[in-house]
């Protein structure tokens, strides 16, 4: 799954998998689905799948003149079928980024974002096609109040219950308008085989209930329902 190919094809499949579909899918395995906190929210290109592999971002509260070259070198070195994960839960109610740090994004390849703080330039951002979860929406800049300090390093993001979420550099990201999930590393090529036979099982199963098979049927032929 290193090659460009490859992540390619894991980025599609996994663009038609709901992020309700993989929590079941973690919920068979008794694994804790790894939701994050609802507050972080589709704020761009509503309706648009967020796929992609996980590259963190980490900032902190600081004070300081001129501009953030650590972000724009952040920015300037994603690679095709990232997400970015930034992890500002310190940063106030004021953005991480707005439309210009976006476009750079994107001109990369980089499939969209997860910001945990704000985010600014939404119009303009949405116009673009260009998936963003935030915390919170602020005109007000993060320039001269956050820095970005380190990138590609595990960071912890708020769960939508339980412990904070562990996002690894290479997790995987889905999100769609139910929320955001993290799949580990390890367990991405499990979850989505599995999710794909749901979503295949759902989808017969949504004909037969139309076809007027009774809820009570479908329990006993799919197992859920």
């Amino acid at each position: 799954m290193n090659s460009k190919s490859s992540r390619a094809e894991v980025v599609a499949r996994f663009e038609s998998i709901p992020t309700a579909i993989a929590c079941d899918v973690f919920d068979e395995n008794g694994w804790e689905p790894r939701a994050l906190h609802a507050d972080l929210r589709p704020r761009t290109a509503l309706g648009a799948p967020l796929a992609g592999f996980a590259t963190t971002i980490v900032g902190r509260q600081e004070r300081f003149e001129g501009p953030d070259r650590a972000k724009l070198a952040a920015a300037d070195a994603l690679e095709p079928y990232s997400v970015a994960v930034w992890a500002g839960a310190d940063a106030g109610q004021y953005c991480l980024f707005g439309d210009l740090i976006a476009a750079t994004m994107q001109r990369r390849g980089c499939r969209g974002a997860v910001v945990d703080g704000g985010l600014r330039d939404v119009a303009a951002i949405d116009a673009t096609g260009f998936p963003v979860y935030s915390r919170w929406l602020s005109p007000v800049q993060g320039l001269g109040r956050w820095r970005v300090t380190e990138t590609e390093v595990p960071v912890t993001i708020a769960a939508a219950y339980g412990a904070p979420v562990l996002v690894r550099p290479g997790d995987f990201v889905l999100g769609d308008a139910d929320g955001v999930v993290i799949i580990e590393a390890a367990r991405i090529e499990q979850v989505l085989a599995r999710a794909e036979a749901i979503v295949s099982a759902e989808a017969e199963a949504r004909r037969r209930s139309a076809e007027g098979t009774t809820a009570q049927e479908l329990l006993e032929r799919y197992g859920h329902v």
